[in-house]
């Protein structure tokens, strides 16, 4: 099937906000992308503005281009919300999952048919309160990091820099 004849209410829109938003992240002009996709330039920016040929080997071209996520291009038609593919777009989110679901796959194939939806919703639901879990962690590092400002050392802010001092002073007696 291709992913043109899968309509979704405002779904080029949200497709062309999804590319623009990821290559202006990545910085990068709508000639520098035409040219790793290998297309003429007006046929890039076609494609950057939800026109023309939509098919999932343009999409993985363009995410191969911008480094991103092409899973994550995808969904966010799907989701009818184009920051889910530039918020993926450096962490492969969507791609990591897919990656997963297909090692899953290849290891238990058509045995995936007897799994119970409330099993799957479960681990699903484990699985992203645990990754919130560690973004609230994350945030409130950061916000105590933020808070506290440059007059805490190094080592307070970040146990490597702990660890790192205390072999840097563990070689320089050992000379």
């Amino acid at each position: 099937m291709k992913l043109s004849s899968v309509e979704f209410p405002g779904g080029r829109k949200v497709f062309a906000q999804a590319i623009r938003g990821i290559r202006r992240k990545r910085d990068l002009k709508t000639s520098e992308v035409a040219e790793r996709m290998d297309l003429p330039l007006r046929t890039y920016e076609l494609f950057e503005a939800g026109g023309g040929r939509l098919s999932p080997d343009r999409v993985r071209r363009f995410a191969e281009a911008t480094d991103s996520d092409p899973f994550a291009i995808v969904l966010s038609i799907a989701f009818g919300d184009a920051e889910f593919a530039i918020a993926c777009a450096d962490t492969k989110l969507a791609l990591i999952l897919v990656m997963h679901l297909q090692g899953f796959f290849e290891d238990r194939g058509s045995d995936l048919a007897y799994l119970d939806p409330p099993n799957i919703i479960g681990a699903f639901e484990r699985i992203f309160k645990e990754l919130g879990s560690k973004l609230d962690d994350n945030e409130a590092f950061l916000q105590r990091w933020f808070d506290d400002g440059p007059a805490r050392s190094a080592s307070d802010r970040c146990p490597f820099a702990a660890s790192a001092a205390r072999t840097d002073r563990y070689v320089s007696r050992s000379r």
